[in-house]
């Protein structure tokens, strides 16, 4: 009998112990999921800060045939995207904070009508020597955006051309023998000319290639980085994410350890899309209050309101004019 309980205590111990290890193990996924989301909305928050003050303080182009243009400051996005980010992990955002989360974000790029800009990890300051032979000894490094790269593109190798594209896709500039003209539409390709979406899929493989090939070169020029980096693979194929069409903030970041044990890491791009409006005035003809386009109008007309949609207009009073909008 005796033999039987020490059997039957046995079993409930073993149990028991099955019992609280896939206890431990589901609340160790579940709190590792949750800071994996915790991460992925914060990382969302602060690129979407960082749009927002590029484009707060952006240099809007007034020529329409530049619909998508803004003169951005790249510069102004990562110290907006690092303010949030450490409110969201309740750090006060100081300078040494700040760094700290520098070291977090390996690459990241703000691609506008024109260009894009990559940030990635440089040594700015070496008290040991020369660059790079005595960089490992009392070195500074920082996230350092550099100068603006053009979406440039070449049918093949064999080319004597080289193109710049840009997101509005309406022309180009083609450099050859060392002269540089400016060219309505799409460059050739090797099948003829290209396709707006075969331009659009060169101008997001452009910025993904060059984020991959900037965390390569850390690697290689940072002796004291261990760490291995990666792209996202959806980032790498034009059918895995949204294109980028507009002025937009990708940011990466790796390794993150403030809330988990293990490292956790997370990619989000924000982006901002730039549409033409056909502005609506309000003008009385006649005696009676008319809306109209604004490039219907014919010169000579008195115009009193200006509005941004026909429904505004007509909710102010002003009625449909058959005569200018035909």
């Amino acid at each position: 009998m005796s033999r039987f309980f020490g059997i039957v205590n046995l079993v409930v111990i073993i149990f028991l112990a099955a019992l609280l290890t896939g206890y431990m193990t589901y609340r160790y996924k579940e709190s590792n999921e949750i800071e994996q989301l915790k991460l992925s909305y914060a990382i969302d928050y602060a690129t979407d800060a960082g749009t927002m003050a590029m484009l707060d303080t952006a240099s809007l182009d007034m020529d329409y045939s530049k619909f998508k243009y803004l003169n951005m400051d790249p510069n102004l996005a990562l110290d907006a995207f690092l303010d949030v980010f450490c409110f969201n992990y309740d750090l006060p955002p100081t300078k040494e904070n700040k760094d700290m989360m520098k070291d977090y974000i390996p690459v990241a790029a703000v691609a506008t009508f024109d260009g894009y800009y990559l940030a990635s990890h440089q040594l700015v300051h070496n008290n040991g020597g020369d660059y790079p032979e005595t960089a490992e000894n009392d070195s500074d490094w920082d996230l350092v955006f550099g100068m603006k790269l053009p979406y440039s593109y070449k049918p093949d190798g064999n080319s004597s051309a080289t193109y710049a594209l840009n997101m509005g896709l309406e022309y180009y500039y083609a450099l050859e023998g060392g002269t540089l003209s400016k060219q309505m539409g799409l460059p050739p390709d090797e099948s003829g000319t290209l396709t707006p979406n075969e331009a659009r899929k060169y101008i997001n493989d452009k910025i993904a290639n060059s984020m991959a090939d900037s965390i390569d070169t850390f690697n290689e020029n940072n002796p004291n980085w261990q760490n291995s980096f990666y792209i996202p693979s959806s980032l790498t194929t034009f059918s895995g994410v949204n294109p980028i069409e507009g002025p937009s903030f990708l940011v990466l970041v790796q390794g993150l350890n403030l809330t988990t044990a293990r490292s956790i890491s997370g990619f989000s791009v924000s982006g901002s899309k730039i549409d033409l409006v056909r502005s609506v005035v309000g003008y009385t003809r006649n005696g009676q209050h008319y809306y109209a386009f604004a490039d219907k109008v014919p010169e000579g007309v008195a115009v009193e309101e200006l509005f941004t949609s026909l429904d505004e207009a007509a909710e102010d009073g002003y009625s449909f004019d058959p005569l200018f909008m035909n």
